[in-house]
C-alpha cells in the first residue's frame, strides 16, 4: 500500500558529522597502534585491529538505522523518529514565517529529536540548513533537512490548501 507525500526524507543516524568523525578518529587510532606495535608475541596488537575492525563494521550498520523521518500528507508536518518510537504531528494551517536558514554555526551537530532549546523546537540528523517556521503555538520550529528548498514549498501549498 503506497501513499504519495507532499513531502517525504529520512534521515539516518550514521551520516551525522559529530559521531561519523568521533568513529573515524577511534577507528585510526586504533589501526595506528595495530601498525605501530611491537609486540609479535602477545595478543595487545590483535585487540586494536579487532577493535578498529568492530568499530568500522558499528559504522557501516550505523548508517542504516533511521533517526529522522519527515512527511507532509495533507494539512499536517508528521515527524517520527523510529528509533525512540515517537511522533510529533504539527498542523500546517496555521503556521507563520516559513523560512530556509542555516541550522548552526558549528560544523559538527548532535543528532536531536524534539529537544527544547534556546527558544526553539528542534529536529534534526545531519545537514547544514533548516526550515524556521513559527508554529500555531507561536513556538519556533527548526527542521533540518537535506532538501530545504522542497520541504519549504510543500509546508508552504499545504498552509495555502486551508
Amino acid at each position: 500500500m503506497s501513499h504519495n507525500y507532499a513531502f517525504l526524507e529520512k534521515q539516518y543516524l550514521g551520516f551525522n558529522r559529530f559521531g561519523l568523525v568521533r568513529r573515524i578518529v577511534i577507528m585510526l587510532f586504533c589501526f595506528i597502534f595495530y601498525f605501530a606495535s611491537d609486540d609479535t608475541q602477545g595478543d595487545t596488537a590483535d585487540l586494536f585491529f579487532y577493535l578498529g575492525m568492530g568499530i568500522l563494521v558499528i559504522s557501516g550498520g550505523a548508517m542504516l538505522i533511521s533517526h529522522l523521518e519527515t512527511k507532509v500528507d495533507g494539512n499536517n508536518l508528521i515527524l517520527s523518529g523510529p528509533m525512540t518510537h515517537k511522533k510529533v504531528k504539527i498542523d500546517v494551517t496555521s503556521i507563520s514565517e516559513i523560512s530556509i536558514e542555516p541550522y548552526s554555526k558549528f560544523l559538527m551537530n548532535r543528532p536531536m529529536f524534539n529537544l527544547h532549546r534556546k527558544d526553539a523546537r528542534r529536529f534534526y540528523t545531519h545537514g547544514n540548513r533548516c526550515v524556521s517556521f513559527i508554529s500555531p503555538d507561536g513556538e519556533n520550529m527548526k527542521i533540518g533537512t537535506q532538501r530545504p528548498e522542497e520541504l519549504k514549498r510543500a509546508l508552504e501549498n499545504a498552509s495555502n490548501k486551508s
